[in-house]
Order: structure tokens, then C-alpha cells, then sequence
């Protein structure tokens, strides 16, 4: 769409998350710890470098997240060329203090989930 528009975060899959950290801990270094109001685990590398990612145990193959300017504009765009939108833009947090997100499927049925700040 743009130049805004960017791989942000991944979905790591877990169903076990004492496993998990302890793998991701050992053999890169990261730190994980709770994500503040659900289930999964935020996975922390020890420098700024890289994008985010979690542990969460509800999901069955990573899932990026894109960053975008728009969802709603770019949900249109997804549609118009053979994708499908699998939910509305919803806030993550009570009143989306830490932006909003959507779940697509791209035309080979990849799942993925666009995020913006607003």
C-alpha cells in the first residue's frame, strides 16, 4: 500500500508455555514475560533490534502482524483483490490504548492480522 506499511510483530505458536520460554530463553537470549490483560507471552530480545513477538497457545501456525496506516482502507484493498476480511477492526485494550488490530486471509488463505495505532 505504502512505505508505512511493514511486518510488526509474529504469533508464535505454544502449547506449552514453560517449554517455550525456556527454548527461546536458552538458545537466543530472549527475555518473555506476561502480556498485560491475556493469555499469551511476550517474547523480549535483549536489544532493541527485530520486530515483536508473542507465545500464545490459542493459535496453530505463526501469524505476522502488519503494520498499516488505515485498516479499514486497507480491509477494502484486501477484498477488492481476492483476499477476505475475518473480523472487524477491534481495539486491543479496553479502549485501544495500544492501537487496533484485524484478521484477513490473503488469497492463498494465509492468515494474518493488520495493526495500527489508531
Amino acid at each position: 500500500m505504502n512505505e508505512e506499511s511493514y511486518i510488526c510483530h509474529l504469533v508464535i505458536p505454544s502449547r506449552n508455555y514453560d517449554a517455550s520460554r525456556k527454548f527461546y530463553e536458552s538458545v537466543f537470549g530472549w527475555r518473555t514475560q506476561q502480556q498485560p490483560g491475556t493469555t499469551s507471552i511476550d517474547i523480549l530480545p535483549p536489544s532493541e533490534m527485530g520486530i515483536s513477538a508473542e507465545l500464545n497457545s490459542e493459535e496453530d501456525s505463526i501469524v505476522p502482524s502488519i503494520h498499516v496506516v488505515d485498516i479499514d482502507r486497507t480491509l477494502e484493498l484486501v477484498e477488492k483483490h481476492g483476499g477476505k476480511k475475518l473480523g472487524e477492526k477491534t481495539p486491543i485494550g479496553e479502549s485501544g490504548e495500544y492501537g487496533h488490530f484485524a484478521l484477513f486471509e490473503d488469497p492463498h488463505g494465509n492468515r494474518m492480522v493488520l495493526y495500527s495505532e489508531s
